[in-house]
């Protein structure tokens, strides 16, 4: 089962999206587990992953660092996983040295089915993701290529997954949820 948080910066989509990994685990039993995408690197990195560590600490969550290639990850398949986050998983593809050679639609294509094979390997897998403007404003182009493929990937998963919600200003609101879940 796929689903999606999305929101801004500090808007309480992680708070949300660990809530429900933690009720999804415990309701059913099973492992849970935080995959962490942000990779290491600078002061800054380490201080900001030490926070995220110290803000779930009790929650159970045995954490996976993971940039790239969450595909290759063996888990239990009975797993509540919590991919953190979206943003950082195409960017750490985007920016990896492979990726210079490849086109946007091969980059799309290669971490939508790395996320497929990641959501077959466990029992649900919950994404956190984000709110980017689509609209050509960026005089960057590669932060233009990141947000193309950014809102196209994430656009991908809010289609095929179960429910989707957004945060805004700390206030969870539901945008799309099958009957069963």
């Amino acid at each position: 089962m796929l689903v999606l948080y999305a929101g801004g910066s500090a808007s309480g989509k992680s708070e949300a999206a660990e809530a429900a990994a933690v009720r999804a685990a415990k309701e059913a039993g099973s492992p849970l587990i935080y995959l962490a995408t942000m990779e290491r690197g600078g002061r800054e990195a380490e201080a900001r992953i030490e926070k995220h560590r110290a803000q779930r600490a009790e929650k159970g969550f045995v954490t996976i660092e993971r940039a790239r290639a969450v595909h290759e990850l063996s888990l239990p398949a009975d797993a509540a996983v919590l991919l953190e986050d979206l943003g950082n998983l195409v960017g750490n593809e985007l920016f990896s040295p492979e990726a210079a050679v490849r086109s946007e639609e091969d980059i799309l294509r290669a971490l939508n089915e790395s996320l497929l094979s990641l959501e077959a390997k466990c029992g649900q897998l919950i994404l956190v993701g984000a709110l980017l403007s689509e609209e050509p404003r960026y005089t960057d182009p590669d932060t233009e290529r990141y947000v193309r493929i950014f809102s196209a990937l994430q656009n991908a998963l809010a289609a095929r997954a179960e429910a989707v919600y957004l945060a805004e200003l700390g206030t969870l609101r539901c945008l799309k949820r099958k009957e069963d879940v």
